[in-house]
């Protein structure tokens, strides 16, 4: 019996509707509001905190804000705009704004601490932001480090009903803050036009996403204008969403699912996208029922929280015809349990901030209503591989490194970071995304493990050498490990073995450290367990062992 091997590109039959990669435009990404401007211009297309707002409004308002960007600062093609914003209007109407402009979205995590924002600032190097006021204090202590000079503040409330629930954690005192600029007097101020900005969308930046890296290094993950209409088509293609369908949108847009899969699809069939800034379960059941939602795309986080919600039972989500799991593993007792209390089956894939999601022309793997198997990552988007350490394709069934691969001549990679590009990147497009996997005979591919050390911690990447970093800037600290450890519900959990100096053994506890590291890091990086031991294991090469540790 001659011998298969673990290789595998999209059959069109797979799809529920045709993709055809000549069609994908080589234009600027902000024009996909155009079609359903002009079909729908006053169906809704996003709702946040009981606002609802049309195409034609958000078409108007990032007019708007792109013209006030060029008159007010000067901002030109190529330019990097900063915005730190949870999921609300605002955040979409400056992606699309910004990208009138020529200008590359660089949206920051809005749980980074001083530290790390700078550092994003830095190497971006933008000169605007666009913040939600409640992060001011943070912006205002990293500006003289930077290169940072145009600042534009907003709240939710300017895009908010009058009576919505705003989560304390963004409640500030709406007072103007010399120096910088109100978000909606801004746009008031701007006329509504669209800017004319020739754009190549193969070489053209739409965005600068930023992912942890196994260095401890964050890198910002090129994504030209071209890629994100692939992303928007593949998808299209593979779930066909259409001006029926209402998507609730708990994945952030400083992520790459918050655009690539849950929103840009969406608003490009004319559908309707609401916006979660915080997650509360709730509320969340509470806007699945009252908007009739039928998609959702989240971490299996989100699954478990809504199903341990003990009045779940009182919310019909008969609504619902997608669920799909991303960000992280799902465990199966939580595939078997929504699907027990929904009949609805949790699918996975797998896509990456380097793929930017999934799409025909740079990978991913994704299980659709159309084609799906459980317990797997689903199928390849474009082309898909799994090799050895030598880089030969092995047989169906084997465990090597998952590749995916790369078609076209656009921009890709991390900016400013050509080495690291190169490692990444193969001179034939096929990327290293560093996690183990195999496939099966039927196409689908499983997820093994990382070759990498990245921990996914509630569906954030969160790099171990980075929070050692951290750690061992605590005088008390002589060595740290840090690894991911199974957790039921974030799907890992960050664990730091340390080790003392010895004139503080006995008289440094282990809070001390956590409370240490939430001063210095993001929530999600935090360590949640940590165990002193004598001595961290290391190789013959002094290299640490974290699979021991493991």
């Amino acid at each position: 019996m001659e011998k298969k091997f673990s290789y595998a590109k999209c059959d069109p039959a797979w799809r529920v509707s045709p993709l055809n990669l000549s069609d994908i435009p080589n234009t600027s990404i902000s024009e996909l509001l155009i079609d359903p401007v002009k079909r729908w211009p006053e169906k809704t297309a996003l709702v946040c905190l009981g606002r609802e707002m049309s195409y034609r409004e958000v078409n108007d308002l990032s007019n708007r804000l792109a013209s006030g960007l060029i008159a007010t600062f000067g901002i030109k093609k190529g330019d990097r705009v900063a915005t730190m914003m949870p999921n609300c209007i605002q955040h979409t109407v400056s992606y699309f704004g910004i990208n009138k402009t020529g200008a590359i979205s660089a949206p920051i995590n809005v749980m980074y601490r001083e530290r790390e924002l700078e550092y994003q600032l830095n190497d971006s190097g933008a000169e605007t932001i666009i913040a939600l006021n409640s992060f001011y204090h943070l912006i205002e202590k990293v500006k003289g480090k930077t290169r940072l000079r145009n600042i534009i503040l907003t709240s939710l409330e300017d895009f908010a009903a009058s009576d919505a629930y705003i989560p304390p954690l963004y409640v500030t005192r709406k007072n103007h803050v010399e120096g910088t600029y109100d978000f909606v007097k801004f746009l008031d101020n701007a006329p509504p036009m669209a800017p004319e900005i020739e754009i190549d969308g193969n070489h053209d930046l739409s965005l600068l996403l930023y992912t942890a890296g196994t260095t401890g290094i964050s890198k910002g993950v090129m994504e030209a204008h071209k890629l994100c209409w692939a992303v928007v088509r593949s998808l299209v293609a593979a779930v066909w969403p259409t001006q029926n369908d209402v998507n609730l949108q708990i994945m952030p847009m400083f992520h790459t699912s918050g655009y690539n899969l849950a929103q840009l699809p969406l608003l490009s069939a004319g559908g309707t996208v609401i916006l979660v800034p915080l997650f509360d379960a709730k509320e969340c059941l509470e806007q699945i029922v009252k908007y009739k939602v039928s998609m959702v795309f989240a971490p299996p986080t989100f699954y478990v929280a809504l199903m341990n919600y003990p009045e779940i039972g009182n919310y019909d989500l008969k609504n619902i015809r997608i669920s799909l799991a991303c960000g992280a593993p799902t465990p199966a007792p939580v595939i078997e349990r929504w699907r027990h209390m929904t009949g609805l089956t949790l699918t996975d894939g797998l896509g990456l901030t380097e793929t930017h999601c999934a799409s025909t022309i740079s990978g991913g793997t994704v299980n659709t209503p159309a084609r799906q198997k459980i317990g797997t990552i689903g199928y390849p988007v474009g082309e898909a591989k799994i090799v050895n350490n030598d880089g030969d394709i092995i047989p169906i069934g084997e465990t090597g490194e998952l590749m995916f691969k790369f078609i076209g001549d656009f921009a890709r990679g991390y900016w400013n970071k050509p080495e690291e590009t190169k490692k990444a990147w193969e001179e034939d497009g096929w990327f290293h995304t560093g996690d183990a996997a195999y496939m099966d005979d039927d196409s689908f591919f499983y997820f093994v493990d990382r070759y990498k050390d990245l921990i996914i911690a509630s569906g954030y990447n969160v790099a171990p050498t980075e929070i050692e970093g951290v750690i061992m800037k605590h005088p008390a600290v002589k060595e740290v490990a840090v690894v991911g450890v199974a957790d039921a519900y974030r799907g890992e959990t960050i664990k730091a073995f340390i080790s003392l100096r010895d004139d503080y053994k006995g008289k440094i506890g282990k809070q001390e450290i956590i409370d240490f590291c939430q001063d210095e890091m993001a929530t999600f990086k935090v360590p949640r367990i940590v165990e002193f031991i004598e001595e961290i294991p290391k190789n013959a090469v002094g290299k640490l062992m974290r699979r021991a540790l493991r």
